[in-house]
């Protein structure tokens, strides 16, 4: 069989899988394409996000980036930059769907549109059901499945609209020496050194009927996604900005300097770059405290306090006068809503 022939052959993801690895690599210390160029992708290759890459060159630039940079939270800190939004053409069906089963089901039957080395199930045992998230054990490594799991809890949270919640999440890797990022990301207990990857669920948020549910608009993106053909485009710089925004601001860094600075430009540079684009920094700003906060709220496991300083509050009370500035009532009255109108839909 000839080299080009076992290329093709070869087991790939979509470069929409690398979206935010110049932004991450960057904002821990390392030179992003340099790093792909160690494991031979180009610029070009991720210029188009529905191009198929090497999955083994994927695997290898995730575990070395997380070596080099001394962060064994890499692949997390890659998923902390992706939205429900990016996961491509597939979220347009997602997003008219009537239950998370459905959306598992739906991403189990779509799945090599994603990639070649994911493989998604559930299983039933008792009251729970376990959404299965493994990968194909050659590329198994711990950066890999910490992205891949969390963008799949990013996809079925916002498939829900932040009513899914996961009771559990496992991971069969072992625990890194910090833990802190998996806390901040999962609104739910973290298992390490697990006999499976993924989530264990109630079968009620699995089962749970989704109001918005439109069949014919779910056949109609259905066919859609037989014909879509993406055409390459740049990423916008906001984009870039976002993701350095949500990596910042449990620090209290998220601001014009220091995201520029990261970017390699000085902050006025950034704001013309924002201004052709139509942007401001601090809309940008709002827009990752919006969704990070929806995410977070929706649940009532972590602490307004907790809450806060995940968005670079370091004064509850600030936090609350953004948050009615944004929402219109107190987050702990949204909160109480949010959790309300889960329970209504479950029973």
């Amino acid at each position: 069989m000839r080299s080009q022939e076992v290329h093709e052959l070869l087991p790939k993801v979509r470069a929409v899988s690398l979206t935010s690895y110049p932004e991450v690599a960057s904002f821990f210390g390392l030179e992003p394409y340099e790093m792909l160029r160690q494991v031979k992708i180009t610029p070009e290759m991720l210029s188009d996000p529905e191009n198929r890459i090497p999955a083994q060159a994927v695997c290898d630039v995730l575990e070395n980036s997380a070596r080099d940079s001394s962060c064994e939270t890499f692949g997390l800190a890659m998923a902390e930059c992706r939205t429900f939004a990016s996961l491509g053409p597939i979220s347009l069906l997602l997003e008219h769907l009537g239950s998370a089963r459905e959306a598992v089901e739906t991403l189990t039957e779509y799945r090599r549109h994603l990639n070649d080395i994911i493989i998604l199930g559930v299983e039933e045992d008792r009251e729970v059901e376990i959404v299965r998230i493994e990968l194909v054990p050659k590329f198994a490594t711990p950066q890999a499945a910490d992205l891949v799991v969390g963008v799949v809890h990013t996809v079925l949270r916002g498939a829900s609209r932040g009513r899914w919640q996961p009771l559990e999440i496992h991971f069969s890797h072992a625990a890194p020496r910090d833990s802190t990022r998996y806390k901040r990301f999962f609104d739910a207990p973290v298992h390490f050194g697990s006999p499976f990857t993924g989530f264990t669920c109630a079968r009620e948020s699995m089962h749970a009927r989704w109001p918005w549910a439109n069949a014919t608009m779910a056949a109609h993106a259905r066919r859609l996604l037989a014909l879509v053909n993406l055409a390459p485009q740049m990423a916008p710089v906001s984009e870039s900005v976002m993701r350095i925004i949500s990596l910042s601001l449990p620090a209290g860094r998220a601001t014009l300097s220091n995201v520029a600075g990261h970017m390699g430009k000085s902050p006025r540079s950034l704001q013309r770059s924002l201004a052709d684009e139509g942007r401001r920094f601090a809309e940008l700003l709002n827009e990752v405290r919006r969704s990070i906060v929806i995410q977070h709220l929706s649940s009532n496991n972590n602490s307004l306090t907790w809450v806060a300083a995940m968005l670079g509050f370091f004064a509850s009370s600030s936090f609350s006068r953004w948050f009615v500035s944004e929402f219109g009532v107190a987050p702990r009255v949204w909160r109480a809503e949010q959790l309300r109108a889960a329970f209504a839909n479950v029973n």
